[in-house]
């Protein structure tokens, strides 16, 4: 049975102000939602590593006012492929955050992606050896924090990624065919993924799903996207839920040109794009699923986050 809805944070909108974490927050308890995933990168609360506690301080005050669950989304740039250093440490710093605000869940995009250094230039790509050693890297790094989680009774939710048009420039660029994508951007890759936590096997440790990155990968990977999702669901303990239309993102600038043309991860509510949602739901249902159903949905839907929980709650109640 599912554990309830919950809403993301908008970071970007918040930018500092404690009074606009107040106002979503609010919102977002008045609409209904049972949990909110917390953005730390929303305030300075985290300085080259180490957490500035003043600040941290001051949010954790606001959301304690609020019965809201919460879990915690750090950056997205989060890598744990380097052998040491700052990444590791990043990493448990945002686990003390999440364990301070009483946090469950911690979310960690996979950094199985190599073609950065490719598309600015400033590396070449590497062999399969290469390749290899980035997902023992970080596999042997989600093993130790896994460790770190369990002393704080954490679960590190290891997200799937999306592909991007700069991507198939960058192998091009370097006489790579589009359909190498698979291989250079393995975090994509829900299969990968799963095996990366089966060999880590911890309770602390599983897949958060990403329902619309899932969605724009699977045209560029073997199978089909139901299927992928029903090989997947017994690994996954949390979902990121929200919807799109398949298409990369191309010239359009902003987030709102590229939804007039239907591209990109545009994060938009349930119902509005073409993921088959309720299959979705059911496929994850069916392999007993009882984590968070959290939307992730762009700031400019906060006007109508209550007909969202509605719709989200009868896509559930559907299935």
């Amino acid at each position: 049975m599912f554990r309830g809805i919950g809403m993301n944070c908008n970071d970007d909108i918040i930018d500092g102000h404690l009074e606009r974490l107040e106002q979503e927050l609010a919102q977002v308890q008045q609409a209904g939602f049972d949990a909110y995933e917390f953005s730390p990168v929303a305030f300075p609360i985290v300085h080259h590593g180490q957490i500035y506690q003043p600040v941290l301080d001051r949010v954790k005050a606001v959301l304690a006012r609020y019965p809201l669950r919460y879990t915690v989304h750090p950056p997205c740039e989060l890598r744990l492929t380097e052998p040491t250093g700052l990444g590791r440490q990043v990493f448990l710093s945002y686990l003390d955050v999440a364990a301070q605000i009483h946090a469950d869940v911690m979310v960690y995009h996979s950094a199985q992606i190599v073609l950065r250094s490719a598309d600015q230039d400033t590396g070449d790509l590497p062999d399969a050896a290469g390749l290899r050693a980035l997902w023992e890297i970080e596999t042997e790094a989600l093993g130790a924090m896994a460790r770190e989680a369990q002393t704080r009774d954490i679960l590190i939710a290891v997200e799937n990624r999306d592909p991007h048009l700069w991507e198939f420039a960058a192998l091009k660029r370097h006489g790579r065919p589009v359909s190498d994508i698979a291989m250079y951007h393995q975090g994509m890759r829900l299969d990968l993924i799963c095996d990366q936590v089966t060999q880590i096997a911890s309770p602390h440790v599983g897949v958060c799903l990403d329902v619309g990155h899932a969605f724009l990968a699977a045209q560029y990977l073997p199978g089909d996207f139901l299927a992928t999702l029903r090989a997947a669901a017994p690994h996954v303990k949390h979902v990121h839920f929200h919807d799109n239309f398949g298409r990369l993102d191309d010239w359009a600038k902003s987030m709102l040109e590229r939804l007039a043309f239907g591209e990109a991860d545009s994060h938009l509510p349930p119902g509005l794009g073409k993921i088959p949602l309720r299959d979705v739901l059911t496929i994850l249902k069916q392999a007993g699923y009882a984590g968070w159903v959290l939307l992730e949905t762009r700031a400019l839907n906060s006007d109508h986050l209550t007909q969202i929980g509605v719709t989200v709650r009868a896509l559930i109640a559907e299935c």
